[in-house]
């Protein structure tokens, strides 16, 4: 009798406290508190939209108007602040493997027109990846960069009219600096660039005296001969030299 009257007690509290504490509106048109939805609409919007920044950042928005990422907006990457710029700070992501990976990672279902990789095949199998933008501008993605009807070219006009093979470690340089070493937004261009420049630099960053961590690392993978043939290769193809 008595635990039935314990029972009947903790019950009768409990109806009470449900009672008290939920809301008025919940379950009115679902399993939501429906008042909430007016409270959200009130609210002063946290994104404001790519155009909110167009009149500070023009050079960013030209590229970001024409290249594969139009459809994302600025806050996706650099996030929503409502103090920006007057508070003179923004969101810079440093690490962009793991950001573009969100959306490039490969993944089952995926829709075979998004860019897809495996993080530890990319660039080049079993080397270190490097930051997504070293190799990629992140407001314009794809902008100048080859694409796979590039890779069919396997030869390039010589100085003299003769044709040049490209030596097979060409392909590494062309993911950076194009197929026909045009350069890549902020890759420079190798194509027509004098031989014994081409080395000289190869050697700087071989030795560490030219400061570039993934220069650095690809030099030291190449032999005299590779370097040499490099060279002339690049030198072969009609372009300006870059200053």
């Amino acid at each position: 009798m008595y635990l039935l009257l314990i029972l009947g007690s903790f019950l009768l509290l409990g109806l009470a406290a449900k009672s008290y504490l939920t809301d008025p509106s919940f379950y009115e048109f679902g399993h939501y508190r429906s008042d909430a939805v007016p409270e959200l609409a009130a609210g002063t919007p946290l994104f404001r939209g790519a155009a909110y920044c167009q009149s500070c950042h023009t050079n960013r928005n030209t590229d970001w108007a024409i290249g594969a990422h139009r459809t994302v907006q600025c806050e996706v990457c650099h996030g929503a602040d409502r103090e920006h710029p007057e508070n003179e700070e923004t969101f810079i992501p440093a690490d962009t493997i793991r950001l573009c990976t969100t959306c490039h990672d490969t993944i089952t279902g995926r829709p075979a027109w998004q860019p897809q990789i495996v993080v530890g095949q990319h660039p080049f199998p079993d080397e270190e990846t490097p930051q997504c933008h070293t190799c990629h501008d992140p407001h314009s993605p794809g902008d100048s960069e080859p694409d796979a009807a590039a890779d069919a070219r396997t030869q390039a006009a010589g100085i003299n009219g003769a044709a040049i093979n490209p030596p097979a470690v060409a392909s590494k340089c062309a993911k950076c600096h194009g197929q026909q070493g045009e350069g890549v937004k902020k890759s420079p261009a190798l194509a027509g660039l004098e031989s014994a420049v081409f080395v000289e630099r190869l050697n700087l960053y071989k030795s560490g005296a030219r400061e570039h961590k993934m220069m650095a690392k690809f030099a030291k993978s190449l032999n005299d001969e590779e370097v040499v043939e490099l060279a002339r290769y690049y030198e072969s193809l009609a372009a300006k030299s870059p200053e």
